[in-house]
């Protein structure tokens, strides 16, 4: 099997030539039919308006191209708007006017035309990247519906095929719009309302992904509701008659849905065009504006919606105005919070005085009253009066008198704690007999001087 990039490309080589084919409405790349029934093979398929049993050869589609197998669809796409007489204008699906405006909603211009007034979906809100203010996302054939429209034409919500009301129920004005090769949109600006990035029945819009075959998808639109559906083709083109001042025009590159016939028998219907087309995660696929009567839908790649209309998509972090009943629940949210952080703070108060009382009764607890300790180490002078003094006792004297007045002196401090009874007799000790020892040396020496001259 040829990859999708090789078959794409054998189809955007073969589409001229068979775009001019007598019927031929379109031709895409999608999953083959056979008998009514899809399979998983991937073919150059070519839509018409109505099958033919007889056709010329010069007007027959090749059953393969450049080894691609083909396959043709019996097709023919309008856009899907709903046009109603003024006169005969009535409530129709929903026509609810939103309090805070969503996408999936009903929409249309104020002004009739030839008689006539038109309903289509919102698509989404989206964000201008020129002044950054919120803005209303549709199609061109839904918010302009022919050449004659200008910049500031009113719309209206619900549309007033739904019974809203000119001036009373405007929503916005018109401020660009495009109708090109790739892209069939408009937009809006919003006044008057406060609005939510989200999508009724969907929910938040969560920024956009590509177009992949086969994927599930859903929408949410005016007329059909929610209905879910897959990717069943991509790179169309595909013709697409605008009616008188507008004509028919061809645009490339789209996307084709079919729907889930085990939820809804169709994709979208008329007055869903303008609906936006999101992946299984809230993605944004496309913008629908064509389908046919059994409910097949295509729709621009967003990627084209948002660089032509120079706009991004508005998400839940991107919203300037808040519903009133969002900033209610942050409020009560803030609340709670305070109340519980000040309860936080009041239980570590208690906690910290309870620790300073414990601490303070410790270390200021009474001692009991006792006989006091002593340490001798501690204290080793206490209980002598008048201790020696180690500088009394000089070795370096040498006199006997001075020593012994030394000696005496030292022996003086003591008397406070020897008893009388160990004192020594000192006029009878040997100190006193010094002298004479003294005496008999000198006589010794004298002798020996005697002896040896």
């Amino acid at each position: 099997m040829r990859n999708l990039d090789e078959i794409i490309k054998q189809k955007q080589a073969a589409e001229v030539e068979l775009l001019k084919l007598e019927g031929i409405t379109g031709v895409d790349v999608g999953f083959k039919y056979e008998k009514g029934k899809r399979t998983d093979e991937i073919a150059i398929r070519v839509l018409v308006r109505q099958k033919k049993k007889n056709v010329t050869s010069k007007q027959m589609v090749p059953a393969e191209i450049n080894g691609i197998k083909t396959d043709v669809i019996e097709m023919e796409v309008f856009p899907l708007i709903v046009n109603k007489k003024l006169d005969d204008a009535s409530l129709l699906v929903d026509s609810t006017k939103y309090a805070t405006v969503k996408g999936g909603i009903s929409i249309g211009p104020e002004r009739a035309i030839g008689g006539y007034v038109y309903v289509g979906t919102l698509g989404c809100i989206v964000k201008d990247n020129v002044t950054n203010n919120p803005m209303l996302l549709s199609n061109f054939h839904v918010m302009c519906v022919d050449s004659g429209w200008h910049v500031g034409d009113h719309m209206c919500q619900p549309g007033r095929v739904d019974g809203g009301v000119p001036a009373t129920d405007r929503i916005g004005d018109l401020s660009r719009a495009v109708l090109s090769g790739h892209v069939d949109g408009a937009i809006s600006s919003l006044s008057g309302r406060p609005y939510d990035c989200s999508i009724v029945d969907i929910g938040d819009v969560k920024g956009t992904a590509s177009a992949v075959l086969n994927a599930a998808v859903r929408k949410r639109g005016r007329t059909t509701m929610l209905t879910n559906g897959f990717v069943d083709s991509i790179n169309a083109t595909v013709n697409i008659d605008y009616g008188d001042g507008l004509g028919v025009h061809t645009l490339t590159n789209q996307i084709g849905i079919r729907p889930d016939t085990t939820v809804n028998p169709k994709f979208s219907d008329h007055g869903d065009s303008g609906s936006v087309v999101v992946d299984a995660n809230n993605k944004v696929i496309g913008l629908l504006f064509a389908g046919n009567n059994s409910g097949y839908t295509y729709i621009n790649p967003i990627s084209y919606v948002l660089s032509e209309l120079n706009i991004s998509l508005c998400t839940k972090t991107k919203s300037l105005i808040k519903d009133s009943k969002d900033i209610k629940i942050e409020k009560i949210e803030i609340k709670e919070k305070k109340e519980l952080y000040k309860e936080k703070v009041e239980v570590k108060e208690k906690v910290e005085v309870k620790e300073k009382i414990e601490i303070k009764e410790k270390f200021e607890k009474p001692i009991k009253e006792g006989k006091p300790i002593i340490d001798k180490l501690d204290k080793p002078d206490e209980g002598i009066p008048n201790p020696i003094n180690p500088g009394l006792i000089n070795p370096g004297i040498r006199n006997i008198e001075d020593r012994l007045a030394s000696l005496e002196q030292t022996i003086g401090s003591l008397t406070a704690f020897i008893g009388e009874n160990l004192r020594p007799d000192l006029s009878q000790g040997a100190l006193k007999s010094e002298q004479d020892i003294a005496a008999a040396q000198e006589k010794l020496n004298k002798e020996i001087a005697d002896n040896m001259g």
